[in-house]
């Protein structure tokens, strides 16, 4: 009889030496597959910050998809991309709450270039407006228009995220207050949208009409004020009534067109048109028409203190300070906004 144990001891051996390598190639196969997982996973959020893009980088990403959300993208601007020291403390919160977001700032030569190549119909305008102001409370309707997003003026300080509050919306404004008659309730220096949205294009056109219009006095006298007329919050506001009444087919005014003034409340969420619109706490605080608060939480006072002012008004999402950098006399106050122990 022929002794078959060598034969069953290769044999065995042999065995196991295969599934050992099966089970090698498997391991070896799922360590790939978590590496490529983790390899693309998004890097932004994994961030503990927002992601700082060129103009160049910024295109690419958000001509790479179809929106039909507002994207997340923060648009401010500035004179050159040296900010003051409390404009750069305050932007930064909100790239430290909104790490998912990307975020430009734009200089002044970047939004020339921005009008002048994507809006030639409107650069004629823009190219007149002065004083500098016009421009800058006119480009962010073009941002908006173009990329969507949001748009926050640099004295806005962050609480916490708001974007939740986006979902499903095609334009998000935020009030000051409810006082609609003197056309300053809505400003222009937070807002979000949607790309192309219709909106944006009967503020524009309101401002190339009012322009062409102008005397050459009325274009040169005094700036304070005109700004808001020509293209900051009452270009906006009737820009916006243009919209509303031809969307609603109707002449109601805002207040009638939110409805029962119970609604009109520091903290509600009002919607018309598909227009959404924040009551006064949630996003803006500080009410400069009223002064409730003025002593503290006006940024051009000496005696403003963000601490105080935030006690006195309590905001649920965002404040702004409404430190007016252009204009006032501040623009050229190189110590303005700077460092909090010199100014005051």
């Amino acid at each position: 009889m022929i002794d078959n144990r060598g034969s069953r001891r290769i044999l065995s051996f042999s065995f196991c030496f295969i599934i050992s390598c099966i089970v090698i190639i498997v391991i070896v196969k799922r360590s790939d597959k978590i590496d490529t997982t983790i390899y693309n996973t998004d890097s932004s959020l994994l961030s503990t910050s927002c992601k700082h893009v060129s103009i160049d980088e910024l295109d690419r990403w958000f001509h790479s998809k179809k929106w039909n959300e507002i994207p997340k993208i923060i648009h401010q601007t500035w004179k050159n991309k040296t900010l003051r020291q409390r404009q750069a403390r305050w932007s930064q919160t909100w790239c430290d709450q909104y790490t998912n977001w990307y975020y430009h700032l734009w200089t002044d030569d970047e939004n020339d270039l921005f009008v002048r190549t994507k809006f030639p119909w409107f650069y004629p305008t823009y190219n007149k407006l002065s004083p500098a102001i016009l421009r800058v409370d006119s480009v962010r309707y073009l941002y908006m228009l173009y990329y969507g997003g949001l748009y926050i003026d640099l004295d806005y300080e962050s609480v916490r995220r708001i974007d939740a509050l986006f979902t499903n919306k095609s334009v998000v404004l935020s009030l000051i207050n409810y006082s609609f008659n003197s056309m300053n309730s809505v400003p222009n220096s937070w807002m979000a949208s949607r790309p192309n949205h219709p909106l944006w294009t009967y503020i524009l056109h309101r401002i190339i009409l009012l322009w062409s219009r102008a005397s050459d006095k009325e274009r040169n006298e005094f700036w304070n004020g005109k700004a808001e007329f020509f293209t900051g919050p009452q270009s906006l506001f009737e820009g916006l009534m243009f919209y509303l009444h031809t969307i609603q087919h109707t002449d109601e005014t805002l207040d009638q067109l939110f409805g029962n003034k119970q609604n009109q409340n520091a903290d509600s969420i009002l919607e018309v048109a598909n227009i959404t619109f924040l009551g006064p706490k949630l996003n803006n605080a500080y009410d400069w028409m009223n002064g409730i608060g003025a002593d503290v939480c006006s940024a051009e006072k000496a005696t403003f203190d963000e601490k105080k002012c935030q006690d006195v008004v309590k905001p649920i999402y965002a404040i702004t300070y409404w430190s007016h950098s252009y204009g006032h006399g501040h623009e050229n106050d190189l110590n303005y906004l700077g460092d909090e122990k010199k100014t005051r």
